[in-house]
């Protein structure tokens, strides 16, 4: 599981410099498919999805690419006068929910935390909870109550990354 993890994560690191829902194609000869490349195609396909929350002095923005229910995607939180902080992460959807190790740097060192995200129609609403020290990484404690953060939905976007 560990490769197909990697090797998840190495794809979605070449398809995220640019973030799409559209396919290129080259002009030069377009065949039709046939029904069976049809069928195997949607199944390998991965879902790729970006989502950016923009205020005055908070930015983030989430890259994710979706195979069945593995994730894996770049995040980035910007907020106004605090050192910047991105990563990559990788998990799993449960439902509509994301959960996920985001390995991130910030303030000069790395750092590995749990992260939860729900999806609300084209949004993704960022869950907090208690937290503890495991192994060096923050986790999420077991029974913790989940909160909600509504005001920072990040919003479902096409981005190009320019």
């Amino acid at each position: 599981m560990k490769k197909s993890i990697l090797f998840f994560a190495a794809i979605a690191t070449i398809t995220f410099s640019s973030c799409k829902n559209e396919t290129k194609k080259d002009d030069s000869e377009v065949m039709a498919p046939e029904e069976t490349d049809i069928m195997e195609s949607d199944v390998n396909s991965p879902e790729i999805a970006c989502y950016r929350y923009v205020s005055k002095k908070v930015t983030v923005l989430l890259q994710m690419e979706k195979m069945n229910d593995e994730v894996a995607g770049t995040l980035s939180y910007s907020y106004f006068e605090k050192d910047k902080n991105d990563g990559t992460f990788e998990g799993k959807m449960v439902g509509d929910t994301l959960l996920a190790d985001y390995t991130f740097g910030s303030e000069g060192s790395v750092s590995v935390r749990e992260l939860m995200f729900v999806k609300k129609g084209n949004k993704l609403v960022e869950g907090f909870g208690e937290m503890e020290e495991v192994s060096g990484e923050m986790k999420f404690k077991k029974n913790t109550k989940y909160s909600f953060n509504d005001t920072m939905p990040l919003e479902e976007i096409n981005w190009d990354g320019n």
